[in-house]
């Protein structure tokens, strides 16, 4: 089962591997320093949230968007949290940085198109790498901070991604190396989305077919990988599902726990032998409207942070399409930013 995003070990580089054969897409990385997150997708495109102190009792979010490419700008938004049972007071809000107010400020919320002005964010670009004190103060005159822990590591570890490191336009390490050799933006890769084969009345029978689920089981590497599959007596029924004139999709339960379950899922041939080719262990369901295998994970049981997959269906396999987080455990439900390592466009 997926680790909590929280429990993700300060300071490790995690690439985010493919899951589905061979594809064209390359996933960017997701990186955690202390009290900051960043997520680069396959685009380019950079993003890095910093949050309140752990355990401070601030709900305050910060993030810092990037896209790739020479000369391209900051921007920033501020997220004011909520948790379900108290929340920043509304009205007007002020930034401050280092004791320097730079005026007023707006929760952004989903809308990203409002963003902090230019000035505020060339001054927060100027104080996190260092010793900074930033700060939120509220209409009652309470202050709301943003971490400065991490910030450094993730701001360079942004930079290495973007190859901005020696350039005049890199966040921390500036140097003299030309702009013109930062790489250019990616295009999103583009899915062309397949129709599904009308299903035949022999393809539920084939949810309780010992052979096919024994097939299933000579795919897995470790019984560590489906224990419900192997262990579990009777089994879990297989769920099938028509992709074309001679494939099904077959489904089986995988994994239980307190607040995250997966499933199995496999492309296989309608009868024997039905040489199953395993997609992923790791998803959650499937939707046949939109032709998409998709996975959700809490990393805590009060959903204060989720990461997610989505695979979608293009008459061959199933491509990855998507992948995200929503960045640290801290305290709001469904975490403060979708934080995207795989993006596509389907069509």
């Amino acid at each position: 089962m997926h680790r909590p995003l929280c429990a993700l070990i300060a300071g490790l580089l995690l690439p985010l591997a493919s899951h589905a054969g061979n594809t064209p897409v390359t996933p960017g990385i997701e990186f955690v320093h202390h009290d900051w997150f960043l997520a680069c997708d396959n685009t380019g495109t950079c993003r890095a949230a910093g949050y309140g102190p752990e355990n401070a009792d601030s709900l305050l979010g910060l993030m810092l968007e990037r896209a790739a490419g020479a000369g391209t700008a900051v921007k920033a938004r501020l997220r004011v949290g909520e948790d379900g049972e108290s929340a920043m007071p509304e009205g007007s809000m002020r930034l401050q940085v280092n004791g320097h107010d730079l005026g007023p400020v707006q929760d952004t919320g989903a809308d990203e198109a409002v963003t902090l002005r230019p000035a505020q964010v060339e001054a927060l670009l100027a104080a996190l790498p260092g010793q900074a004190r930033i700060e939120v103060i509220d209409s009652k005159g309470t202050h709301w901070q943003i971490s400065d822990r991490g910030a450094a590591a993730v701001f360079l570890k942004m930079d290495e991604a973007q190859g901005r490191v020696g350039t005049p336009g890199a966040l921390v390490r500036h140097g003299t190396r030309a702009e013109a050799g930062v790489p250019a933006a990616r295009a999103r890769p583009v899915i062309v989305s397949a129709a599904l084969t009308t299903a035949r009345a022999g393809d539920s029978a084939l949810g309780s077919s010992e052979a096919l689920r024994d097939a299933l089981i000579a795919t897995l590497g470790d019984s560590d990988d489906c224990p419900r599959l192997i262990e579990f007596k009777p089994p879990p029924e297989m769920v099938i599902e028509r992709l074309d004139e001679h494939h099904v999709l077959v489904q089986a339960l995988c994994q239980m726990g307190a607040y995250n379950y997966s499933n199995g899922f496999w492309i296989a041939r309608d009868e024997p032998p039905f040489a199953p080719q395993t997609i992923t262990l790791e998803a959650e369901g499937f939707s046949r409207a939109e032709r998409t295998l998709y996975a959700r994970y809490k990393g805590r049981g009060i959903g204060d942070c989720v990461s997610g997959s989505d695979w979608v269906w293009d008459g061959r396999m199933f491509q990855p399409s998507s992948a995200f987080s929503t960045g640290l455990c801290r305290g709001m439900p469904g975490g403060h930013w979708m934080l995207p390592t795989l993006v596509s466009e389907i069509r």
